[in-house]
């Protein structure tokens, strides 16, 4: 299993903080499995199985930045999955996430249970559910995933981008109680990922992607996010190097109001033995009430000599001199404001296929 945060050098390993756990009488029984059981065929009938085992023996982590305080589990209808997954690939693909319940409630519960390949893809999940996506690229894909969330979903993706094949994926998360998000990408040897994360509104929303770089890999990643009322997005990017001559960006942009926080989390882990590669990491975040809250907490963790790493974070309210030459220009206070906002998601929305453009551009409006 992939861990999220190991923390070593010259063979010294540091102590990693233990989250307390919640075990709940509400929680998913072996009742719901057989349930589940019940409309699952192959190879993911035991993977279900043995994934309770370990699911049963984990409690919902008490965060301190997110608590999870009103949260409860839906009631789950099963549709009829019969898949011929691999699952040595889905256990070679095996990964902690945020927190280690959330991951195994994916693989014991799903609801839904997706395989992709090369080629363009369009995913959409409304509603309540819990989804498990495996995608596999061997030359070529361009994936679109939409999230439109009510009280609560919890997803798991695995994705292995094989030697010098390419990946663009857009994963976007909007509204909803309770939104989980847990993401694992693999680019083996000279693999390009470009991915455009979104994750708006909600109560609470929390995002784990985890991308391990190996040799002359590539990674371009831009988030944006928006948070307001007493709604927290809890959000972790995280980029470990374990190859020579890789390249790692990592940019965020995002905007919080009224009562609302946003805890962003970018890591580049760069292991011994990752000569000659680049780590970046910028954020910034657009402040608009005094009651926002924005925790930027950028890491950099160097074993090794001959790279080139930087990071940065930063906030900032509304500029005043900018507002004030849009309404000379005969823009209204609340027109001029928007324009500002909007122009933080602008480069989501140039990117953006046409076929999605309009839906997200409805939820950019109404940001303010």
């Amino acid at each position: 299993m992939e861990k999220t945060l190991v923390i070593e050098h010259d063979g010294e390993k540091a102590v990693v903080w233990e989250t307390p756990q919640i075990f709940s009488e509400n929680d998913y029984d072996y009742e719901v499995l057989e349930k589940a059981l019940e409309n699952t065929g192959g190879p993911l009938k035991e993977w279900r199985k043995k994934k309770y085992q370990e699911y049963k023996e984990w409690g919902f982590p008490r965060w301190k930045r997110c608590n999870l305080d009103g949260m409860s589990l839906p009631e789950l209808s099963f549709k009829r999955i019969d898949l011929d997954v691999d699952i040595s690939l889905l256990e070679k693909l095996d990964f902690e996430g945020a927190h280690r319940k959330f991951v195994l409630l994916g693989d014991t519960f799903f609801t839904d249970f997706r395989v992709y390949g090369d080629g363009k893809h369009m995913m959409r999940f409304d509603g309540d559910g819990i989804e498990n996506v495996l995608v596999v690229v061997e030359k070529e894909a361009e994936i679109y995933k939409l999230s439109s969330t009510d009280r609560f979903r919890n997803t798991v993706m695995r994705i292995l981008v094989k030697k010098n094949a390419s990946l663009k994926f857009f994963n976007l998360d909007f509204f909803g109680n309770f939104s989980f998000d847990n993401v694992f990408i693999v680019l083996e040897e000279g693999a390009r990922l470009v991915l455009r994360d979104f994750k708006a509104f909600g109560y609470r929303k929390t995002g784990h992607i985890l991308v391990k770089l190996n040799k002359s890999s590539k990674a371009d990643i831009k988030s944006f996010f928006y948070q307001n009322g007493s709604g927290i997005t809890d959000l972790l990017y995280l980029m470990k190097f374990e190859g020579e001559d890789a390249e790692g960006k990592l940019k965020g942009n995002g905007v919080v109001d009224g009562a609302g926080k946003i805890v962003f989390r970018g890591i580049l882990d760069v292991k011994r033995g990752s000569k000659n590669i680049v780590a970046e990491e910028t954020e910034h975040t657009l402040v608009l009430s005094p009651d926002a809250r924005m925790d930027a907490i950028p890491s950099l963790w160097v074993d090794e000599n001959d790279v080139t790493a930087s990071h940065s974070a930063s906030s900032s309210s509304l500029d005043e001199d900018e507002l004030f030459y849009l309404m000379t220009r005969g823009v209204d206070e609340i027109e001029a404001k928007k324009l500002i906002v909007r122009g933080v998601f602008n480069e989501l929305l140039d990117e953006l296929d046409e076929s999605l453009k309009g839906e997200v551009e409805n939820v950019v409006n109404r940001i303010v």
